[in-house]
């Protein structure tokens, strides 16, 4: 597991559809959720003409309050799509909006990936976010030692 140096982008604003679930970090890890959604969602995505490419997002959107492994908090997992999206029944869309955001990338498998969250944690960019969302280029390889996996923070709330 490697995880990069962190990065200022500005992104443009991004329109998804997917699907949402509200659980807590242990009941997710406990029961495979979200694993379970991101299946859900690649075995509709070829059905979704609309989409940009072939990435997956997770979005996940956190209370405001001081947050803990067992406070529930919303995953979408979710595809970007173009401005005419057509939301499957069932789907939720959601608009990532436009501004500037830290971006980190982990290198390695996606089982590693809260060794990664834990040195965000400790550069200062994560306190208090509203949300972050992570962008998987290819979830078919996200066990692999080579798999890249982008984490942004937006960085004004």
């Amino acid at each position: 597991m490697q995880t990069e140096q962190v990065q200022t982008v500005q992104l443009k604003e991004k329109k998804l559809v997917g699907l949402s679930v509200t659980v807590s970090l242990n009941q997710d890890l406990e029961h495979g959720i979200v694993v379970n959604l991101r299946e859900q969602l690649l075995s509709k995505r070829a059905d979704m003409t609309n989409r940009v490419d072939d990435g997956i997002y997770l979005i996940q959107v956190y209370p405001d309050c001081e947050w803990t492994e067992d406070v529930p908090f919303e995953s979408i997992v979710a595809v970007e799509v173009s401005e005419d999206a057509h939301i499957p029944e069932g789907f939720i869309q959601y608009t990532i909006p436009a501004g500037d955001y830290a971006k980190f990338t982990h290198k390695g498998p996606e089982s590693e990936l809260g060794e990664t969250y834990d040195a965000i944690r400790e550069t200062g960019v994560a306190a208090l976010r509203p949300f972050d969302f992570e962008y998987w280029a290819d979830s078919h390889a996200l066990e692999e030692e080579e798999s890249t996996i982008e984490i942004y923070l937006p960085l004004e709330a």
